[in-house]
């Protein structure tokens, strides 16, 4: 079903649990939490006439910045979610965008926060909110997740093993697709945690992965939540990761 806007400009679209969206415990995967949410924004800026064509014709791109979610209660299998989404003003260089998911009978399942950044995708130049000419809503709603802070590494952090990046991890962006890295972090949890319905998951993307690279992954436990890290082989930080379990 196609999504459509409010009377405030909020956008809602519903979502089916699919088989191939859930893991082993039939949780839904960290990916495709992931997937719903930059997808979620990406049909917003399509059902307003800004989808990706037309800011490529623009020599403009949206990338992501952050995410942070909160998951309430885990969905089903076959469940059907009702989601929203809304632009939430702007903060220097950043886009802010909140989400919510509801189950048919309204409960809250899960909410979450995200930060974008608006850039010329042949130079790579982080583009000012004020190049958007339509302007960027500002719904003031809240979402009851944390907020999209920097994570700070643990000092101990324990090698788990390299990730190479190949070809299935790409998007039209020619780098590795910011869910995609839901998988990479699932596949380097440890067992007792991956196995486990997670309550938040919080990721900053620091610098892109493109293909043929190999990934370090590294992680530790902390009292915030475990910490999982990509670091490109010159040392940089690709992405920064935490996730609590309930």
């Amino acid at each position: 079903m196609k999504g459509h806007h409010d009377d405030l400009g909020a956008f809602h679209e519903p979502i089916y649990i699919e088989f191939r969206d859930t893991d082993r415990e039939q949780h839904v995967k960290l990916s495709v939490w992931l997937a719903w949410l930059a997808g979620l924004a990406g049909d917003d800026y399509e059902e307003r006439g800004l989808g990706r064509d037309e800011l490529i014709r623009r020599g403009q791109v949206f990338l992501v910045n952050r995410f942070s979610l909160k998951v309430h209660r885990t969905p089903k299998m076959y469940e059907t979610l009702s989601a929203t989404t809304w632009e939430h003003g702007t903060e220097a260089i950043y886009f802010n965008r909140h989400y919510q998911f509801e189950d048919l009978d309204g409960e809250r399942v899960a909410d979450a926060r995200s930060t974008w950044l608006l850039c010329d995708p042949e130079k790579h130049r982080i583009l000012r909110p004020r190049a958007l000419v339509e302007g960027v809503r500002d719904i003031h709603c809240d979402a009851d997740c944390p907020p999209v802070t920097k994570i700070d590494p643990p000092e101990q952090l324990q090698p788990l093993g390299e990730r190479r990046i190949v070809y299935t991890d790409l998007d039209a962006n020619r780098h590795v697709y910011c869910a995609n890295y839901g998988n990479i972090i699932a596949d380097y949890l440890p067992e007792e945690i991956v196995s486990k319905p997670f309550s938040t998951l919080e990721i900053t993307y620091a610098k892109e992965a493109l293909l043929g690279e190999t990934l370090h992954i590294l992680g530790a436990d902390t009292p915030e939540g475990y910490v999982l890290i990509g670091r490109h082989p010159d040392g940089n930080t690709c992405f920064i990761s935490r996730i609590g379990i309930k």
